[in-house]
Order: C-alpha cells, then sequence, then structure tokens
C-alpha cells in the first residue's frame, strides 16, 4: 500500500500558498483502564503549527452527568517537515458504574480551506472526536484501539492511487471493524445532517475502507486541496461490540508527482506456539535507486508489556533489510492475531512515498504433556502432567471411542469437538490434573482422551496427546437383546452377557456367585427384578444366556441389565453390573406405494448396519430385502391396501476382540399396509382474460402428464379479491378435462387457483396451483346531448350503452351557474331534465356533472371521477 509525505521546501511553499491560517487537522481519543471504573484517557489533535489558534488545554465531555473537565495538553511533537504538530493531553476519570458513555472533545476550529468541509469556510466548522466506552461487568474489562501511526496529515498525488493504513491494534485482542463516517461538527454531531460534509470522492475519484484491516484507499483523486474523512473503528469481544474511537484524519492532494514509491517485500500470516522464537527477514526496493529508503516496523507485538517483538529501523538505498524477532511466552496466549505493520519510506522530491505491508502472528498456547489413562473397575483415571504456562487457569478433558491420528503442527490443529471428541470434565485450577471418568463407560469399548488447557479470555490450549484404554473386564458384559417371539401377551426376549475375565476370585471377590436380571418397558431404566439365578461355586466358563418369556414385545422397546453378586456368609454383595440395553424397537410409517421403516435402540456395543427382513405375517417367513447405515429404510414398489410385515437384524460390536463377534439382535416384527397419503403435485394455471364477454375461461396442465399418475379429478377455488379467502366453485371428474368456464354476469374481478384430487378412495388433494387474476374492465360513458322533448327518442340522460361493472355512481348535475338539478346513486341515471327543486323541465343550454363511478376491482370497490359537460335540446322554455 503507498502513502505520501511531503518534502520539507515544496510543503512549506505549498501550505503558505493556501493562505491557511487556523487550525485542527485530525484525531482521535483513546483510553486505557487502570481498575474498577477508573480509566485514562488520551487525546491525540493535530494542528497546523503555523496557525495563531493554539489550544494549550481542551475540554472533554464524559457523558454520565458531571461536568466537563479541562485536559492541560501534555506534549507537542513538531512533525518536521510538515506544518503541522502532534498536542497529546492525558487525564483520568472515574466513572460511578457500567453504562455506555459517548467521551467527545469539541473544538471551534478546524483549519481553512478543505475542500469538503465548505472549502474557505471550513475554518468556521467545529472539530469534534468521538469514543465510546462500554463498561459491562459481563464484558469483561476493556482498553481502547491503539494507533501506531500519527493521525497527522496526510499526502496524495493527483490522479494516482493513494492508500492509508491507521496500523491500529487492539490490546486486548478484540476484533476490529472499520467503517467510513462523516465528519463531527458542532454538539459533536454529524455533519452529515446539515449537508456540510462531503465524502472526498465527491471532488473526484473513489474512496474505500476495507472494514476488516481498515486501508483507506482513494483511487485517483483529482482536484489538489485538502480533505478530512472520519474512521470508525468498533471492537468486538465474542460477537459483542464492546467500544469504538473515531478518528478524524486530513488528506492533502498535490500535483507534480514525479517520484516512484518503494515497495516493501511480501510477508505471510503466520502461527506460533508461546515460546518460539518467530524470526524473519523483511526487505524494501525503491525503483528510483538513489532514493533512501526509511524501514520500520510497528504493530501490537512491539508494544506488549514482557518480551517485545524487535524490529531494528534501517536507512539506506535500495534494496534495505531488517530482521523481525520476537521470543514469545505465555503472557502473548491469546486468541486474537497480532497485527504487525512494515513500512518503507523514500526521501523522493517533491513527495516523499511509502509503502507498507501487513501480517498477523497468531499465538496458540502449548498443550499439557504427558497425558496417561489408566483403568479400574467401571472407571478411567487421567493425569498429565501441570502446564508449563503459569497463566493457565484449568484444563478440559475429552473422550471418545476409538483412536485418532492427531496432526502434532498445533497451528494445522481441528479442535477437539471437530475431531469427535466430546468435553466430560472442566477443571478450573492450574494444579488439577487428574481426572476420574465413570460416566457412561462400557466394557469392551476402546476409550480415548485428551487434554487440553484454559487461559483468559476463553483461550484453549493445543491438543495434548491421545491415550487410550480399555475398562478392567470384572463384571459381565451384555451382547444380546434380541426379540425371539413378536406378541402382547406372550412375547419372548433373550438376554445374553459375556462372564467377567479379570475378577479376583481370590481375595477381593471370592465364590459363590449369582446373577439377577432387570427389566423395564422402555429403552433405559431396567430397575425390575425378574430373575435371580442360583449361587454358583465358580463364575460360568462359557457365555450365559436368559429367555424372558411372556414379555409384551408389541408396544414398545425392553430394557435390560444384569447385575453379579459373591455371597459372604448370610449377606449377597454387589460386585458390579453391566450396561444397560434394550431390544431394537420397530416402527412402520405407510404411504404410497411404499412403508417407511425406522427404528432406534439404546445399547453399549456400536452398531454398524442393519439388515431389514420382509414377510407376510408375523411369525411368518420372511426373506431379506436390504441393508442400512441409518436407523431407517423405504420399501418401495408395494401395492397400496396389502400387508407387509417387517423385522431388522443388527450387526455391531465391541471394539474389545475378547468380546463376541458380530453382535447381532433382532427387532419385534411389525405389519401394516401402504396407503396413498401422498397428494398430487398441483396443477399450473392461466386464464383468458379478455373483457369481451362476461366469461372467465380457465384451463391448467395435467399432472398426470408430468409429475404424478394418480390424479382422477380437480377442484375450483374462487376469491373475489385478491388476497380475500377463497371458496370452492366448481370440481371436474375427468382428470383429462382441464378447463373450466366460469359465467360472470354482473362481476368479472377474481381470483382463482385449482387443486388436483386422487381417487376417492384416498382423496388426496394436492397444494394449490399457482393464483391467477383477472380485473374488471369497467365501461362507462356519459352522452354530451340529450333531448327530454317526450318524442320517444333521446328523452333522458343516461350512460350510453352498454355500460358495464358499475354498481353505483355519485351523479350530480348543475347547471352554469352551478346549481344543483339533480343527483343520483343509480348508475342507469335516466334523468327526464326535470329540476328537481322546481319540478319543471331545464331549457335548452350547456349543463354540467361531475360524477364518481363505482365498480369492483380485486382491491375491492374502486370509484373513477368523471366530469364533462352536455347539451340540452328541448325546443322548450322552461326554468331551473
Amino acid at each position: 500500500m503507498i502513502n505520501i509525505k511531503l518534502n520539507i521546501f515544496l510543503t512549506l511553499m505549498f501550505i503558505s500558498s493556501l493562505g491557511l491560517t487556523t487550525h485542527n487537522r485530525g484525531g482521535e481519543i483513546t483510553y486505557v483502564h487502570l481498575g474498577g471504573n477508573t480509566y485514562e484517557f488520551t487525546i491525540t489533535t493535530c494542528t497546523k503549527s503555523s496557525a495563531p489558534a493554539d489550544r494549550p488545554e481542551l475540554y472533554i465531555n464524559w457523558d454520565d452527568g458531571t461536568v466537563d473537565d479541562t485536559v492541560v495538553r501534555s506534549q507537542i511533537v513538531l512533525m518536521t517537515p510538515i506544518d503541522a504538530q502532534k498536542n497529546i493531553y492525558k487525564t483520568t476519570h472515574v466513572f460511578a458504574g457500567a453504562g455506555t458513555f459517548r467521551v467527545t472533545v469539541e473544538d471551534p476550529n478546524r483549519n481553512q480551506g478543505i475542500i469538503n468541509l465548505g472549502g474557505a469556510s471550513s475554518d468556521q466548522q467545529t472539530f469534534c472526536v468521538a469514543t465510546e466506552i462500554i463498561i459491562n461487568p459481563f464484558l469483561g474489562t476493556n482498553n481502547s484501539v491503539v494507533f501506531t501511526d500519527c493521525p497527522c496529515p496526510e499526502y496524495a498525488c493527483a490522479n494516482v492511487r493513494y492508500c492509508y493504513n491507521p496500523q491500529a491494534f487492539d490490546p486486548d485482542g478484540d476484533s476490529l471493524s472499520y467503517k467510513l463516517v462523516p465528519c463531527l461538527g458542532v454538539g459533536c454531531n454529524s455533519m452529515a445532517v446539515p449537508l456540510v460534509y462531503q465524502y472526498p470522492d465527491a471532488f473526484g475519484g473513489t474512496i474505500s475502507v476495507d472494514q476488516n484491516s481498515g486501508t483507506i484507499c482513494w483511487d485517483a483523486p483529482s482536484l489538489l486541496g485538502e480533505y478530512n474523512i472520519a474512521l470508525l473503528v468498533e471492537e468486538w469481544r465474542n460477537g459483542i461490540r464492546v467500544g469504538s474511537v473515531l478518528r478524524d484524519i486530513q488528506i492533502t492532494v498535490l500535483g507534480n508527482c514525479n517520484n516512484d514509491p518503494p515497495v516493501v517485500s511480501q510477508v505471510m500470516d503466520t502461527c506460533v506456539v508461546a515460546g518460539d522464537n518467530l524470526t524473519f527477514n523483511v526487505g524494501a526496493t525503491d525503483p528510483n535507486a538513489a532514493d533512501l529508503i526509511t524501514l520500520t516496523g510497528t504493530g501490537a507485538p512491539f508494544n506488549v508489556s514482557s518480551s517485545p517483538a524487535s524490529f531494528p529501523t534501517v536507512q539506506g538505498v535500495s534494496p534495505v533489510n531488517s530482521t523481525f524477532s520476537w521470543q514469545t511466552n505465555c503472557s502473548h496466549i491469546r486468541n486474537a492475531p497480532y497485527e504487525v505493520y512494515f513500512t518503507a519510506t523514500d526521501n523522493g522530491n517533491p513527495v516523499m512515498l511509502s509503502d507498507f505491508k501487513k501480517m498477523n502472528v497468531t499465538v496458540k498456547a502449548p498443550a499439557p504433556t504427558g497425558v496417561i489413562v489408566s483403568p479400574s473397575s467401571g472407571k478411567v483415571n487421567v493425569t498429565w502432567n501441570r502446564s508449563s504456562c503459569s497463566n493457565a487457569i484449568g484444563y478440559k478433558v475429552y473422550r471418545k471411542k476409538g483412536a485418532t491420528v492427531i496432526n502434532t503442527n498445533c497451528c494445522s490443529q481441528q479442535s477437539p469437538e471437530d475431531l469427535g471428541y466430546i468435553r466430560i470434565g472442566n477443571l478450573t485450577s492450574i494444579n488439577d490434573t487428574t481426572f476420574e471418568d465413570s460416566s457412561n463407560l462400557a466394557i469392551g469399548e476402546l476409550y480415548c482422551y485428551v487434554v487440553t488447557a484454559c487461559f483468559p479470555g476463553n483461550v484453549e490450549s493445543c491438543i495434548s496427546n491421545e491415550s487410550c484404554t480399555r475398562l478392567i473386564k470384572d463384571i459381565p458384559v451384555i451382547t444380546h437383546v434380541t426379540v425371539n417371539s413378536t406378541n402382547a401377551v406372550t412375547g419372548i426376549d433373550s438376554i445374553m452377557w459375556s462372564k467377567p475375565t479379570d475378577i479376583d476370585t481370590i481375595v477381593a471377590y471370592p465364590p459363590p456367585y449369582l446373577y439377577k436380571i432387570y427389566h423395564k418397558d422402555g429403552f433405559t431404566g431396567a430397575n425390575n427384578l425378574i430373575f435371580t439365578s442360583p449361587s454358583y461355586a465358580q463364575l460360568h466358563l462359557s457365555d450365559t444366556v436368559y429367555v424372558h418369556n411372556n414379555v409384551n414385545t408389541v408396544i414398545g422397546p425392553n430394557n435390560y441389565k444384569i447385575e453379579l453378586y459373591h455371597l459372604v456368609g448370610l449377606d449377597t454383595l454387589l460386585i458390579g453390573s453391566t450396561n444397560e440395553a434394550s431390544s431394537i424397537f420397530l416402527t412402520l410409517t405407510p404411504n404410497d406405494n411404499k412403508i417407511e421403516l425406522n427404528w432406534n435402540e439404546v445399547v453399549p456395543w456400536t452398531n454398524t448396519s442393519y439388515e431389514i427382513f420382509r414377510g407376510t405375517s408375523i411369525g411368518g417367513v420372511f426373506t431379506s430385502i436390504g441393508v442400512s447405515n441409518t436407523n431407517t429404510y423405504v420399501d418401495s414398489g408395494l401395492i397400496n391396501g396389502q400387508t407387509y410385515c417387517y423385522k431388522v437384524k443388527s450387526i455391531g460390536l465391541y471394539s474389545d476382540p475378547t468380546i463376541v463377534n458380530p453382535i447381532e439382535n433382532f427387532s419385534q416384527e411389525a405389519c401394516d399396509s401402504p396407503i396413498d397419503l401422498t397428494p398430487p403435485c398441483p396443477p399450473i394455471l392461466s386464464i383468458d382474460d379478455s373483457c369481451d364477454v362476461d366469461l372467465n375461461f380457465l384451463s391448467w396442465t395435467n399432472p398426470n402428464n408430468s409429475c404424478t399418475d394418480d390424479v382422477t379429478r380437480y377442484r375450483i377455488y374462487f376469491s373475489p379479491i385478491e388476497g380475500g379467502s377463497f371458496t370452492q366453485i366448481g370440481e371436474i371428474f375427468i382428470s383429462t378435462d382441464t378447463f373450466y368456464t366460469d359465467i360472470m354476469n354482473t362481476n368479472k374481478a377474481g381470483c382463482y387457483y385449482v387443486t388436483a384430487l386422487d381417487s376417492i378412495q384416498y382423496n388426496n388433494e394436492s397444494n394449490p396451483s399457482n393464483v391467477v387474476c383477472i380485473d374488471n374492465c369497467p365501461v362507462y360513458f356519459l352522452p354530451n346531448v340529450f333531448s327530454p322533448n317526450q318524442d320517444g327518442s333521446n328523452d333522458l340522460f343516461s350512460p350510453l350503452s352498454p355500460y358495464k361493472y358499475v354498481d353505483s355512481v355519485e351523479l350530480k348535475i348543475f347547471n352554469r351557474w352551478g346549481k344543483l338539478l339533480f343527483e343520483t346513486n343509480d348508475p342507469a341515471i335516466g334523468w327526464d331534465g326535470t329540476a328537481m327543486e322546481s319540478g319543471k323541465p331545464v331549457v335548452e343550454g350547456v349543463y354540467y356533472y361531475t360524477c364518481i363511478a363505482y365498480s369492483r376491482r380485486l382491491t375491492g370497490i374502486e370509484g373513477v371521477e368523471l366530469k364533462g359537460a352536455f347539451h340540452v335540446f328541448t325546443g322548450a322554455s322552461g326554468g331551473n
């Protein structure tokens, strides 16, 4: 990106030639949180050094009901060679409590000659900068954005693309967004309101800002002179706006720019782990070989309190190089990247040109190390080393079934959730480095764990090494719950389990042993004891099965668990229980020529696929018809009304190879008949909108020719107004008859749609077709002459025949002096030429009428105003 600095000699000549004698050129307000509700504010302004107006103190408004404070200038920085100075004012303020405050500084004078602020009268425009501070304990403390570039004047060349970046960063790691807004004026209100302010591109070229980087570019400014812009920088934290700073900037457009800008080498965004030393070279060249280049670096890494980055400023002829070096540490960890800017400026004549490049550096938190898992009875213990970063505030523990290959490059890692892990633990101390997992674990499955460290600001570290284990098989492992017989009274389930192989039969749990089996309707919660085995001198060497008779296997699933006990004297002591497991429960949803199968089960093993069987009756012969990897299947191509029966077999396994594999279980058997519940697709409707006849001709497409095959009839619906409710006005019982004529005697207006229906047996009706509307074509003309002389011809003043679609009128007839002679609401009128007051025929002459003719339209009753004159020929005298 290119921006420009003036050479000293020509700067002074140019400024003096404009005769500028006044004041403010730019500025902003920034702040730092000191603690509690106390903040330090820094007001930075850029003013014309040679102007007689000076401000050793300013007034700041806090927007909290307190009086304005006087802030004394603490520093002046002369911006040699530019006729400008940077003024710094500092003060502190304590806010009474939470709230949103618009802190402002207002000064009466801008400098004279700002083209987009009134030109010669711009010194009469008030200068104002504003900062919004939001104090909210739920959002945390906040510091404003920091600018590493001064708001003092920028310089652009006429008809050359000019770009500027404020080189801003947020010390809290908040996200920044940028937008151009009108400058502020009197009362710190937008100067766009009284139409004083215009964006610079109103005078040539195109100006825009990149909302993410803050780079402002003015493509080909043409009119020489000074312009001001306002850049609003907003801070965002987790998607919530937490503050803003408005920076006012002045840009001077010059002519006769014959210099070429230097070019900074490309720099790429990068990522490091805290503790890494980031080092790389940055160079700059200049096409004008004799130009002296100054290469500098700015940005957030240079302003951190601990171990700031370094980039020695270098100066020389092309090419120049310097080395960026940053020894990162744990205090640099945050989610937001650090912005770094590299700027090269030449000493060209008449203007100094510059180029800058921006890069982002992300500092990740190192992963916890030494994650080890150890199984015990029904639980897994997870341990790891204390975080190497003392600012860690805790850990998160994640688990998943099965092993995962984790990218060891921290900067390229996916999140644990994206890798399929589920968070099972949150620990809130850096010293909590153990976690016991006993939640929903099943013997036989491989469980894998990773750990991340947590830091302030909702920052999570890279992922640790993965550690995996299986539970000790010291209790039974349930393997089967299968439906042997489907019946509401005499149904049968078979329950199977694998005996424990790692139990301590010598010391901890000596024989004898017994099993207890529990049951409950539904998917979970087995708590009803249904069987207690005899005691055994030793555990069975083979796996065990129990057949549960006389259970309802029709209405829903059945859930089971097995408990293992050992006997000590007269006491029966629990060793442990299996996880619960339910039968597969199948539901059927019939539709047109198909049945949709859906099933569910809650089991501790993993079902990988399902085989679907079909028969004709419960308990009959079933044949495999398909396989599904999900819990749904659609059997299509069936005959409506015919009975079909189904059952589903699950195929699954535990990851432990010592447990039976595959694990296969059947659902209950269920029957249903497909039925046509699917309506046809709607027709496409059209209408003949001729006004010549009092008929509406409708026609539509036959869905049987395109998107369905079972349409048998149609229904026609009508609404007299657009947007009104529809009522059925007709039905056609032949699918190939796609025409309908609606006889409209007095009103043609209305809207129609058509639906298609299948057989009367199912009576499924389609969605409405497209709606078509037709409006009335009112015809109502009044004559310009009539002769009420009782000769049987043209004796009445009436509308010219035929008039159409007019329901009523408001007609009034006047003589030439404005006296009302006749009025009526009858659209036929029928005036015989008699004055209504005197009862006598009117005399020959010219008469006038006003008329509003009301007709029914799609939008309701509408009136059309008619005005005119007509001649009365009577051949007789009379009074009006």
